[in-house]
């Protein structure tokens, strides 16, 4: 049979073979395509910037495409229609989809503390009850930033009716509105906030000094992809890992993609904010169970929500699959055998 090919038999079983592995072709290496939201230019968004430029994703089986989606509800309409199989963002526009009868978890928490701070145009915001008849720029309903604009409006006695908010989803836009005067208050974080110095705008707030834990940013998807696929949902949670442990470590590999992703060519801002979210990521990013509850316990204060004051912190986040990375030695390989 030397040299004559195959034959019948041989091209049945070959032809059998091939529609095997188109049909499970990622046990013999195929890669599965997933697309990965992020919210915008912040520095807390690198660790979904290196995943996919360092093929962090691609090492794990995984065709990574990146979209930019201004805006955590967004981003959760969009994972909730199926458009993305990742998100990553705040822990408020999940929280409150699920309110609503969504059916998201999150999966990790690579920032677990607050990195935002509330800034006002010198010439007519002084002081927080300057705002009262004033206009502020946020993304919209539903955000993080949002979120702690009401939070601080509320420590400060202020009604928020007597507040104008004009939605401004990007982070630049806003800044150079408040410069110009165009609106009269912002809410920023770093590479921003470090920029927004330069024009000596009003500090009002700085929530990063204090000790509340908060969900800024982790990795979100549909409990039921996270059912039916978890080995898939376990591998991109291990290049999401990889990619903070590059942030941590590795500052030439990391500052160059998070200047291309910030949009800052700025050196000094670049190498600052670089050094400000390497010493805040989390690893393992472990999401901080008070946290959830802060963000449960003011939107119970808020218009709509009762479900907030039922629910339990635990019911949206799942830190089940990075438990099963440190038993499995995940965390101490990672570390060069330095167990965390």
């Amino acid at each position: 049979m030397k040299g004559k090919g195959l034959g019948v038999y041989g091209k049945f079983i070959a032809t059998l073979f091939g529609l095997f592995i188109a049909l499970h072709g990622i046990a013999f290496g195929a890669q599965v395509k997933i697309t990965a939201g992020y919210g915008g230019e912040l520095g807390y968004q690198a660790p979904i910037w290196l995943a996919h430029e360092l093929k962090l994703f691609a090492k794990h089986g995984m065709t990574s495409e990146l979209v930019r989606i201004a805006g955590g509800a967004r981003s959760t309409a969009a994972l909730l229609a199926n458009a993305l199989q990742v998100s990553q963002s705040a822990g408020v526009a999940p929280v409150q989809a699920n309110l609503a009868g969504g059916d998201l978890v999150i999966i990790a928490t690579s920032t677990n503390r607050p990195t935002v701070s509330i800034v006002g145009q010198p010439k007519t915001v002084k002081k927080p009850q300057d705002l009262v008849g004033k206009t502020v720029g946020l993304v919209g309903p539903g955000e993080m930033n949002t979120f702690f604009f009401l939070n601080a409006l509320e420590r400060w006695g202020i009604d928020p009716k007597s507040v104008t908010v004009l939605a401004i989803p990007g982070t630049q836009p806003r800044l150079a509105a408040v410069v110009a005067g165009t609106i009269d208050a912002t809410v920023l974080a770093p590479p921003f906030s470090f920029e927004a110095e330069k024009y000596n705008l009003t500090p009002l707030a700085d929530f990063a000094t204090g000790s509340d834990p908060f969900p800024q940013s982790g990795l979100v998807v549909r409990k039921e992809l996270l059912r039916s696929n978890r080995d898939l949902v376990k591998r991109m949670l291990i290049a999401y890992v990889e990619a903070i442990h590059v942030l941590k470590t590795d500052v030439e590999t990391s500052l160059p993609i998070m200047k291309k992703y910030m949009r800052i060519t700025d050196e000094v801002i670049a190498k600052r904010s670089y050094e400000y979210y390497s010493k805040l990521f989390s690893l393992p990013p472990l999401t901080d169970e008070k946290g959830i509850g802060v963000v449960l316990k003011f939107l119970a204060t808020q218009p709509g929500g009762a479900g907030a004051k039922s629910a339990k912190a635990e019911e949206f986040f799942d830190n089940s699959l990075l438990q099963e990375l440190r038993k499995e030695g995940f965390f101490t390989r990672l570390q060069g055998g330095k167990a965390l």
